[in-house]
């Protein structure tokens, strides 16, 4: 957005439009060193010992001299814009600005960034426009690129707030508000904290990525001429693991481009991937009732065939469905720390009702299922215990049993339905490191039961 100013006769000169107040002065390089800049509803100008009842001040650092100096800005006018019209500053989600106004900090004839020394901007306002919101200093990003549409950029600001103040700190001059956020306060996490789960979940999932793609690997290698069905249900479990990791890997990079179509394919892969994973789950747990509990008449014709349809297909439908109600239900997603000034942005699902229909709601079906599978074979497994008092049977083995069972029905997942209370961060670490971790355990687990003695490695085919 441009202005075009005449000539100014004196230092300074102040303009009132309906919809924006502009206050400009001369500057230079050689004599500049800092200013304040305030307004309130009828007046903008440079902050005097005499203005009262001020809206918003804002404090240029004396090292802006330096920086346009350094990238080439001759900083002969300073401009301090006031917008109580801001229709042209509307993005997609509708979002509310505290005060109703946008505040414009033009400086010299290019845009300068990286300060060392910020650019303050407070912004007065009633301490009752903040009950049950939470608030974050934000700038208006603009792109001639197509592909990326106009929107409010938290990136470079910190926010600081006080009983009826709000102070932005900001390493970069463009148009300023405070975006408001209806999310619960209870969402965020500690800054350390979250730097902490973002390293374990990324490294975890680079191992079970990396562990998962081995078994498929080995399951193509060395596989017999008819595989078992179990091993099948094992490797599709796999495949669908490594999907959802390497879709959660490279969703963090790829959400920083700032391309929404992009965005929005790599959302729908990542929910695409979860759903897969969820539903091998409870097919391994289905299979396992069929071997147990049903154990005669258990011929199903096109057996496997059959669940990588209920496997694969069911996942799609959901997601298909999702895009259909409305493709602005996928798109970029922040999770901020309890301060308001950090974030990691990621591309997910927008919409907390659909998060909640098809992830929580739809996970809580198959774990329930997944737990009442898992009670069974303990049950099972300590009854043949007790039966087999007089013979030697290792209880470790059966201990593995029940931890390998663990991993392939995906009870750790059930440590989400925790996450609230004085264990809240105790229950993120364990989730993280435990789940990010699964398509490795699996691994193990699958090396354990396929691994061949002396006799039997003759009979693999390549």
């Amino acid at each position: 957005m441009a202005f075009r100013y005449a000539a100014l006769k004196n230092n300074s000169t102040t303009d009132v439009f309906s919809q924006f107040t502009v206050h400009t002065r001369k500057s230079g390089l050689s004599r500049f060193k800092g200013i304040n800049l305030c307004a309130n509803s009828s007046w903008v100008g440079e902050r005097s010992a005499n203005v009262r009842n001020v809206e918003v001040e804002v404090k240029l650092p004396a090292q802006l001299s330096i920086k346009a100096m350094q990238q080439h800005n001759d900083l002969s006018r300073i401009t301090l814009a006031i917008f109580n019209d801001t229709t042209l500053f509307q993005d997609e989600n509708n979002s509310r600005l505290l005060n109703e106004k946008v505040f414009g900090v033009i400086v010299g004839n290019t845009s300068i960034q990286n300060l060392t020394d910020y650019v303050t901007i407070t912004i007065n306002h009633n301490k009752k426009m903040l009950d049950n919101l939470f608030h974050r200093c934000v700038f208006w990003f603009e792109n001639e690129n197509d592909n990326i549409t106009e929107h409010w950029d938290p990136t470079g600001c910190k926010t600081i707030v006080q009983a009826n103040q709000t102070t932005c700190e900001c390493d970069h001059l463009t148009y300023f508000a405070v975006l408001m956020d209806f999310r619960e306060e209870n969402t965020t996490l500690d800054k350390n904290v979250l730097i902490s789960l973002t390293f374990i979940t990324q490294i975890g999932c680079g191992i079970s990525a990396i562990f998962s793609a081995i078994t498929v690997i080995l399951y193509c290698v060395f596989r017999k001429n008819k595989s078992d069905h179990v091993t099948m249900i094992h490797i599709n479990l796999c495949a669908a693991l490594f999907l959802l990791n390497v879709n959660f890997l490279t969703n963090v990079w790829l959400s920083m481009l700032r391309n929404d179509g992009l965005c929005k394919t790599i959302a729908v892969c990542l929910h695409y991937s979860l759903l897969c994973t969820f539903t091998w789950m409870g097919i391994e747990a289905f299979h396992l009732y069929m071997m147990l509990i049903k154990v005669f008449n258990t011929y199903v014709k096109y057996y496997i065939q059959k669940l990588a349809f209920i496997g694969w297909g069911i996942p799609a439908a959901v997601v298909f469905v999702c895009i259909g109600v409305n493709k602005d239900n996928y798109g970029q997603f922040v999770i901020e720390t309890q301060d308001k000034n950090n974030s990691v942005p990621m591309c997910w699902i927008t919409n907390n009702l659909v998060h909640y229909v098809t992830n929580c709601g739809y996970f809580s079906i198959i774990c329930f299922g997944n737990t009442a599978m898992l009670i069974t074979v303990c049950t099972k497994l300590i009854y043949v215990q007790r039966e087999s008092r007089h013979e030697k049977r290792s209880v470790w083995k059966d201990l593995w049993t029940v931890l390998g069972l663990c991993c392939l029905l995906g009870t750790t997942w059930a440590l989400a339905f925790f996450s609230y209370g004085p264990l809240h961060v105790v229950q993120m670490y364990l989730f993280s490191i435990l789940n990010s971790l699964q398509g490795f355990f699996i691994f193990l687990w699958y090396c354990a039961i396929k691994r061949p003695s002396k006799n039997q490695i003759s009979s693999y085919t390549s």
